[in-house]
């Protein structure tokens, strides 16, 4: 779930109920993980505190219900904390906030630190501490310097709304768009890869009706679809307003950050995520970006060097290469620099995609 904090408008996660997809598509600027101080962390605070360094995401730990809490069980998920912010797949510095002079010796170091604030909900303490970092938080993500590109608006929902027609909801992840009669955009792509040409005849913004939406701001545009078309939206779409392309295959230089038990080589299949983007994807092929420098214990380094000798080249955790990857399902619209995750089981992997075939213009198909 992400809210906006109030005049500040940053973005935060809260992973009480966390998935990728969230942490995705989500455009967070910070993350508050919240830990029960009566009971020590879980896999699930585990688990969060890898996706958010995997997308580089700052942690806040909130720890919660301290009232009436036993001192000894309090130390123990405290200990348990500050050891999975010490761990290498981390590799945060815990530091505990108890004034506003901690607030602003954190906020320089976000980089490298991870705060920790005691609350609880009953008598009220740390609350006000808690809020007084939030609104000191400054915004890490610049939309509006991405307000000259072209129009990109990332559909995250569709909805049929009886009396206005298909409406999507999602994220204006670049350029600036004035609805109305004459604002002719492109919808797509569709399970062929083609395009629909259609208008945008309203938007809202907070429920708000607007003819103008931005960068930065998440809303709902109400398109001119006939019935095929309504049956072609899916989730994952974007809307432009000119040059709509799409692909099937692509380049990403990636950091395999865990796995247990799985092989991953030529035709390794996994569940890509990259921003609104979810679908399975298959390794074409693999280079190995210098194994040294990578990390890799000195057997891993030797038995990869082994592998590619022989041609087969073999990912472990801490291995990083450049992989072409195809989709499985259908042609999706991304381009060079965007982040991805990929997952598959216990392996988790990030990256970034390099470079993006040039296929031309996708085809139109208009009302």
């Amino acid at each position: 779930m992400q809210v906006n904090v109030y005049e500040s408008q940053i973005c935060l996660t809260f992973f009480s109920f966390c998935r990728i997809h969230g942490v995705s598509s989500g455009f967070a600027d910070y993350s508050l993980i919240l830990v029960n101080s009566r009971h020590p962390p879980t896999h699930m605070t585990q688990h969060h505190l890898n996706l958010c360094c995997s997308f580089g995401i700052p942690v806040i730990v909130v720890f919660t219900k301290i009232d009436g809490c036993p001192e000894h069980a309090f130390k123990t998920s405290k200990d348990e904390v500050m050891k999975m912010l010490r761990s290498p797949e981390i590799g945060k510095k815990p530091f505990a906030v108890r004034n506003e002079a901690d607030i602003e010796t954190v906020i320089e170091k976000l980089h490298t630190l991870a705060p920790m604030i005691e609350t609880s909900c009953v008598t009220g303490e740390g609350v006000d501490l808690l809020q007084k970092m939030l609104f000191a938080l400054p915004k890490r993500r610049r939309h509006e310097n991405k307000a000259k590109r072209t129009f990109e608006f990332l559909v995250e929902d569709i909805f049929n709304v009886p009396g206005v027609g298909a409406v999507v909801s999602g994220f204006v992840n670049a350029g600036q768009l004035q609805v109305g009669s004459n604002c002719h955009v492109y919808v797509g792509p569709t399970d062929d890869g083609s395009f629909m040409k259609t208008v945008a005849k309203s938007a809202h913004i907070a429920r708000i009706n607007t003819a103008h939406v931005t960068a930065g701001q998440s809303a709902c545009l109400a398109l001119a679809l006939n019935k095929d078309m309504k049956r072609r939206l899916r989730r994952g779409m974007v809307v432009l307003e000119e040059s709509p392309t799409s692909t099937r295959q692509f380049d990403a230089e990636i950091c395999v950050l865990k796995g247990e038990g799985t092989t991953i080589r030529r035709s390794y299949q996994a569940y890509v995520h990259i921003l609104n983007v979810r679908q399975s994807a298959f390794a074409k092929s693999i280079e190995i970006v210098n194994h040294n420098a990578a990390g890799l214990p000195p057997s891993h380094a030797a038995t990869a060097d082994a592998d590619e000798e022989a041609g087969s080249i073999v990912l472990r955790p801490g291995s990083r290469a450049k992989v072409k990857f195809e989709f499985s399902q259908r042609p999706e619209y991304i381009r060079p620099g965007m982040r991805m995750l990929f997952r598959d089981g216990r392996v988790r992997g990030v990256g970034i995609i390099t470079a993006v075939p040039d296929s031309g213009p996708a085809p139109i198909i208009v009302k």
